[in-house]
């Protein structure tokens, strides 16, 4: 499959709402997940984008999704998007065409300066994601080789003054560094007061030196101090990836000051009960919310039911963070296709995270006449501690595949795995699983 520079911009823009401006970055993170790919894994790159054609892909963008920019989600190598010559003007001709956008803007933090605050603040939707991961300067140095590396906290002190939100995230290195690393870095974050921080756990494939791997379960070593040192923090602090293993609506932290937090809504309340309708999941329950004006809730804490109402405008944010699960509509699509195996020999594949939360959703829904197999693919090709399903190939699937014996009538993918043309990261069709298993395939 030959790409065209063209067709991978305006398919990234027009599939993912994500406007990829720029591949460079004046960092070299020792976590970047461009680094210690296997290679076969094709991406792009294609530096700084013409502000012309910035503003043909801007014509492309649907106002009615959030925008995303300075996020790796696609082929294409994302950069600092501050880094651009020219981001005041992008940011100026984004503002005049669609003001109330949701604009999620990812950065380092290194290269925004008082012109650049001044075009951010005027967006009134914004989603500010600054990458710290670390307590000082000198932090930054190391982890992050930022030549610059005191400017980000000199960001971080002006944006009250300038009205605008942010979120802040952490690569956590805790195996290498200590959990009192973190301790440092969330005190430091306190002087700031972001409304929610991340801590994201790396993703290093077999490739990654031997000094930056892991072993052992380090997820459950961060999640049990977190949940010891919360509390001592006035914003909420979540763990990324999630490893989700049921659909009830359980939040993972409130933000200060917050409409629910107004209302009294703690961490771990499970809400099931919106306006008298059910909670479906996570992202059910969130984005009803968030539509909803001034909803009267259910919720279940320590195994009593309270009810609460959550006073704000249709469309408001309502300050609830939740782990994503599964929208209504997939999760409603998933078990139409498990209906159909009573009829219909399906395997089912997911990643090594999402299998807890669809194991969860088939023991509940399926009947001992379903011909239905849920099968876990490991990330082989990537290895090390690689578990996402954006991140399987089909080489991946053969290995899942193969420790069966008989067929499948019908083989259900994720379809993340897929470019929009069905290639993998590889460069691999899954029309290539279509031929040798004579199969059905489904891509949700």
């Amino acid at each position: 499959m030959n790409y065209s520079r063209e067709k991978i911009l305006f398919d990234t823009v027009q599939r993912d709402n994500i406007l990829p401006i720029t591949s460079k970055c004046n960092l070299n993170c020792i976590f970047c997940s461009h680094k210690n790919n296997p290679p076969e894994i094709k991406t792009f790159s294609f530096g700084d984008l013409s502000l012309n054609v910035i503003k043909q892909l801007i014509e492309f963008i649907d106002p009615e999704k959030p925008l995303i920019i300075g996020e790796s989600a696609t082929r294409i190598i994302e950069g600092e998007p501050f880094l651009h010559p020219e981001i005041n003007t992008v940011l100026e001709v984004l503002y005049k065409e669609y003001p109330k956008i949701n604009l999620k803007i990812t950065t380092n933090g290194s290269h925004i300066g008082d012109k650049e605050l001044y075009q951010l603040q005027r967006f009134k939707n914004l989603e500010l994601n600054i990458s710290v991961n670390g307590p000082d300067a000198e932090a930054r140095k190391i982890l992050m080789n930022d030549k610059n590396a005191e400017n980000v906290f000199i960001l971080l002190s002006k944006l009250k003054k300038y009205g605008i939100l942010f979120q802040a995230s952490v690569v956590s290195m805790h195996h290498i560094t200590g959990l009192g690393f973190i301790k440092r870095t969330l005190d430091r974050m306190e002087l700031y007061g972001p409304e929610s921080l991340r801590i994201f756990l790396p993703g290093f494939s077999r490739h990654a030196p031997d000094n930056l791997t892991f072993s052992g379960n380090i997820y459950n070593e961060l999640n049990d101090f977190i949940d010891k040192v919360d509390g001592d923090y006035s914003y909420p602090i979540i763990i990324e990836p999630q490893i989700i293993s049921n659909l009830d609506a359980a939040t993972a932290g409130v933000i200060d000051k917050s409409p629910a937090y107004i209302a009294g809504i703690e961490k771990g309340d499970i809400i099931e009960e919106i306006d008298e309708d059910k909670a479906e999941s996570r992202v059910d329950a969130f984005y009803r919310i968030k539509k909803t004006k001034n909803p009267n809730l259910k919720i279940v804490r320590d195994n009593k039911i309270i009810n609460l109402k959550i006073v704000k405008k249709s469309g408001e944010k309502s300050g609830l963070i939740m782990s994503y699960d599964i929208s209504p509509f997939m999760k409603e699509k998933f078990l139409g296709y498990l209906k159909q195996c009573r009829n219909i020999s399906t395997a089912v594949i997911t990643s090594e995270l999402a299998y807890p939360m669809l194991k969860y959703l088939v023991d509940k829904n399926s009947k001992d006449n379903y011909k239905f197999q849920l099968i876990k693919a490991e990330n082989k090709f990537f290895g090390g501690s690689i578990k996402s399903a954006g991140l399987l190939l089909n080489s991946d699937i053969f290995s899942a595949l193969e420790k069966y014996s008989f067929s499948f009538e019908r083989i259900i993918l994720p379809e993340i795995i897929y470019d929009y043309y069905g290639y993998d990261l590889s460069m691999s069709s899954y029309i290539e699983l279509e031929k040798k298993y004579k199969s059905e395939i489904i891509l949700i």
